[in-house]
């Protein structure tokens, strides 16, 4: 049914948020009559209207060949929309390059800047990116450090997992729901009771990361119980972060990979000597340095204040311009 001359594409992170963005380009007014009802969208145009009967958002055009919809952010109301949309005649092309997507962008690497600005996860990309034009045009050389660096700036892009590892009713499903600021993870005084990890984006100082609360290491005969912790191995070896956690009446667990950070947990109770940092989920001592020791570890301060341009997605293939 896809004519090819209206295209689909998501302008907003891919992880659950308040509002998703779906922008529309090309032959828009036909896909928009099937999926809203309505068949005058001149420009200029913003209208809250029933789309596709799957939910109601706001629909803008701010040119004649460009539509933004606007519906809730959930991940089954994209879904089935962007389903929508082509079965009314539009091809979702989620690689649609940035200038397509932002035609007002002056060169190709405020067009890439914006579209990163877009879906980026973390609130500390923002103004690093806006700079991105004017260092790139003033950059004259590449090497292997700004490669390194890139590669840590663009955990800001896509959260980077932290993985929490430690033996069982030590808080780390305490300290989870302290992070969060609510219940997601179970606490009883009983070993065993996180039987699978636990898995939830988290901001810590501004960068959002995918924070892995895993069930506590210990020997069980549970069949659910020993499936997670095989997952949990699979965890570790992907991990942008592996925390090492204990509390002062057990041990550190022995792991194969060197834990980035040693974490004293119940510090209210005592502390362990040997860790890096100490918390108490009760009292949220600790709190702040924790966030800060997970953040410079993933983002260092250095690069966040490097003055040397960012290869971020989109300018994988970007050269110094003086160079």
């Amino acid at each position: 049914m896809s004519s090819g001359h209206c295209r689909a594409a998501m302008m907003t992170a891919p992880e659950t948020g308040a509002v998703s963005i779906i922008q529309l380009t090309g032959d828009i007014t036909p896909v928009l009559n099937i999926i809203t009802g309505h068949s005058k969208w001149p420009a200029g145009t913003l209208r809250l209207s029933n789309l596709a009967g799957i939910d109601r958002g706001l629909v803008s055009i701010p040119a004649p060949d460009c539509a933004q919809l606007m519906p809730h952010g959930g991940l089954r109301i994209r879904q089935r929309l962007l389903a929508a949309l082509e079965d009314a005649g539009a091809i979702h092309d989620p690689d649609m390059t940035p200038k397509s997507l932002f035609p007002e962008a002056r060169n190709v690497i405020e067009a890439a800047a914006m579209k990163a600005i877009s879906t980026a996860a973390s609130p500390l990309a923002i103004d690093l990116l806006l700079k991105q034009p004017e260092r790139w045009a003033d950059c004259e050389s590449w090497d292997d450090a700004d490669d390194a660096r890139s590669n840590r700036l663009n955990r800001m892009l896509t959260p980077p997992s932290v993985v929490v590892l430690g033996p069982p009713n030590i808080g780390k499903s305490s300290l989870l729901n302290l992070l969060t600021g609510r219940d997601v993870a179970i606490t009883m005084d009983e070993p065993g009771t996180t039987r699978d990890y636990v898995s939830t984006l988290i901001e810590l100082g501004g960068l959002v990361v995918r924070w892995h609360d895993t069930p506590g290491q210990r020997t069980s005969e549970d069949s659910i119980e020993m499936d997670a912790m095989s997952r949990t191995e699979q965890l570790i070896e992907k991990a942008d972060m592996l925390i090492l956690a204990r509390d002062m009446s057990s041990s550190w667990i022995e792991t194969d990979r060197e834990p980035d950070l040693r974490l004293s947990l119940r510090s209210d109770l005592g502390l362990c000597r040997d860790a890096d940092v100490c918390v108490s989920a009760h009292t949220g001592e600790g709190l702040v340095e924790l966030v800060e020791c997970v953040r410079e570890h993933l983002v260092p301060m250095m690069d966040l204040g490097s003055n040397r341009p960012w290869r971020f997605p989109g300018l994988e293939d970007q050269t110094p311009i003086n160079g």
